[in-house]
């Protein structure tokens, strides 16, 4: 073989060297670079892995926050829809109540009205029967003034004119 390397212009022994150079130069690489640049491309891919996982939780979170923002909603519309109909109802037992008063505050109104006007018809009767007692007497004091034969038709018409 060492023909063979001497025929192809090698030194075993510069060969040799080489061989050993480059495997102090790998080592002396492998300690001093290659082990730190892969712990730091390691901590890189962990921190990226671990802002990966961070995003995915934080979109959970932002998925359960609008799941939950949304029955909020949900739950404040049916308490609104439900306020609102309760307030309804107050607002129609409400006008039931001032139409029940309003009708009864009606009808003691017209009670009074009709027991007004009842007093005043019998006041009016009650004037109207003074002034046909008063005719009367004074028809009958004419009446005796004159003859009961000498009474007709015309003598009443005329008498009744005369009071008038």
């Amino acid at each position: 073989m060492s023909e063979l390397f001497s025929q192809l212009g090698i030194e075993w022994k510069l060969l040799l060297a080489q061989g050993v150079n480059f495997l102090i130069l790998l080592v002396v690489l492998t300690k001093l670079v290659y082990k730190p640049l892969m712990r730091m491309v390691e901590e890189r891919r962990k921190k990226i892995e671990l802002g990966v996982k961070g995003g995915e939780m934080a979109q959970k979170i932002i998925e359960r926050a609008e799941e939950e923002k949304s029955g909020i909603i949900r739950g404040a519309d049916s308490r609104a829809v439900a306020i609102i109909s309760e307030a309804e109802k107050a607002a129609n037992k409400k006008a039931q109540e001032i139409a029940l008063q309003a009708d009864k505050k009606a009808q003691q109104t017209l009670r009074e009205v009709l027991l007004l006007a009842d007093r005043k018809q019998k006041e009016e009767m009650e004037k109207v029967s003074a002034e046909a007692k008063k005719l009367v007497k004074e028809a009958i004091i004419k009446t005796v003034e004159l003859k009961p034969e000498q009474i007709d038709d015309k003598l009443i018409e005329d008498a009744i004119k005369g009071l008038v």
